[in-house]
């Protein structure tokens, strides 16, 4: 008898980020200004796209910017499911992208992060949308940072954490002025190997199975994801996707890819593999690294499994030592 697999495993099972495995809307007001004292400010805006719906973000600006002393700028990309501009988590107050944008604000660097299409103050439509479509946002994104006479347009960069590290490079085909990418947990191979890698993860965490039925699920594993992928446009654009051949097509922007040793989200041995993706591009500045003890959040964490995200310590945060080494490599490389 096939093993039926819950909503929530299979929300995981397609790699949807923490947020949407939690609560797709946080509960608690979102508080996005500038911390007390910071040496930048927090201005809310509103990106419109030439797709005809507008973004709702926060830029943070450094002080020191202005017209005769422009910045170099960020635009985060999140991860899959409806998510804010900080890639809330829901619970143990993981707010990956604030932590980003505030770190990067004291070292000078202005940060713009948005909230999906669709989710928060944004308009237009998630349900439906594919990465082509969340890539035309984020070029909205840098489209409008360089009309910002405090942003230096010769100097922006991307960061993508989870699937926003598989757009990231879309993007960066049609943007070759850009000078930086970093992509965090994001995955180098055909995205239906990573639904199998986190499908076949989750059917061996499931101390509900027998082992008879636990051999069957994952005996099953294609079958499942040949159902969802068509019945979903989203779904079968991720399966058939492959980022390897886009990764050939960046040869200029600076790349740091981070991935987590216990990620079972994106697979940790893929690293190796993107790196000399973008290597076969004639790039010269690609840095990889696997980073121990971190799960996909690049949070402390010895087994990885996001169903156990819920049950670590708060408050979650991205490890400090994760967020020292993007911020010195991005300050190095917009100088």
């Amino acid at each position: 008898m096939r093993h039926t697999i819950s909503a929530l495993t299979w929300a995981l099972a397609a790699g949807l980020a923490p947020a949407a495995l939690a609560q797709a809307k946080p509960a608690e007001p979102r508080d996005y200004s500038a911390p007390a004292g910071a040496p930048y400010r927090a201005e809310s805006v509103v990106v419109t796209t030439p797709m005809g719906h507008t973004l709702a973000g926060t830029l943070t600006i450094p002080n020191s910017a202005s017209k005769d002393h422009p910045v170099a700028a960020i635009v985060t990309i999140s991860g899959t499911g409806p998510q804010d501009r900080d890639e809330s988590l829901g619970f143990g107050g993981y707010r990956p992208f604030r932590q980003f944008a505030d770190s990067l604000g004291r070292r000078g660097i202005a940060v713009l992060r948005m909230d999906d299409r669709g989710v928060g103050a944004s308009k237009g439509t998630f349900k439906g949308a594919t990465p082509e479509d969340f890539v035309k946002d984020i070029r909205a994104g840098l489209a409008f940072l360089r009309t910002r006479p405090e942003i230096d347009p010769k100097r922006l960069g991307l960061l993508g954490h989870s699937e926003g590290a598989i757009d990231a490079p879309l993007v960066a085909v049609d943007e070759p002025d850009l000078k930086a990418l970093v992509l965090l947990a994001g995955m180098a191979h055909s995205l239906r190997g990573a639904l199998r890698f986190q499908l076949s993860n989750l059917i061996r965490h499931d101390t509900t199975l027998t082992p008879t039925k636990r051999d069957t699920a994952l005996a099953h594993v294609e079958d499942k994801i040949d159902s969802l992928t068509a019945a979903d446009p989203y779904m079968r654009f991720m399966a058939n996707y492959d980022p390897s051949p886009t990764a050939q097509k960046v040869s200029k922007p600076a790349i740091l890819i981070l991935t987590g040793e216990t990620d079972r989200q994106a697979d940790p041995t893929q690293v190796n593999d993107w790196v000399a993706a973008f290597k076969a591009a004639g790039n010269h500045d690609v840095t990889g690294r696997v980073l121990p003890g971190l799960n996909h959040l690049f949070v402390p964490d010895p087994d990885g499994f996001p169903g156990g995200y819920a049950k670590l310590p708060p408050p979650l945060k991205v490890e400090a030592s994760v967020v020292g080494i993007v911020v010195d490599w991005l300050s190095q490389r917009l100088k």
